[in-house]
């Protein structure tokens, strides 16, 4: 446990591609790069999701290990209230075998603009 620790200390999370797939719900996706010890005992990583810079977290996703790979790359359906304008904050953990978890990798933030437009104003018919 101790080598995976150190490994994922030094994750560094980014956001890769956002997209509105329908009212409410934005596909985010997020990718990551590591290099992995062999053998290792790498379970998967941990996905959380704040409403403010530095957490608390809640658990957005467990994403499963199943192979190495230089780059990891995780796409996840966001829940963002409608009519909103909200900024999320993720940040991802490391977990083995035995359950272990890593410490927080680097925090990212994404900006979610569903607000609509404003009340056209103004508005008559001349004769």
């Amino acid at each position: 446990m101790k080598k995976l620790l150190s490994i994922f200390i030094t994750i560094l999370l980014t956001l890769v591609f956002t997209g509105i797939s329908m009212a409410g719900v934005t596909r985010v996706t997020f990718q990551w790069e590591q290099t992995l010890p062999s053998p290792n005992d790498l379970a998967g990583w941990k996905l959380y999701r704040g409403n403010a810079t530095g957490g608390p977290y809640t658990l957005q996703s467990t994403i499963l290990f199943t192979v190495v790979m230089s780059t990891y790359e995780y796409a996840a359906d966001i829940t963002v209230p409608d009519n909103t304008e909200t900024t999320y904050y993720f940040v991802l953990t490391a977990y083995d075998t035995s359950a272990n978890e890593s410490p927080y990798s680097n925090e990212i933030s994404k900006k979610f603009d569903l607000k609509g437009p404003n009340v056209p104003s103004g508005f008559r018919l001349k004769p």
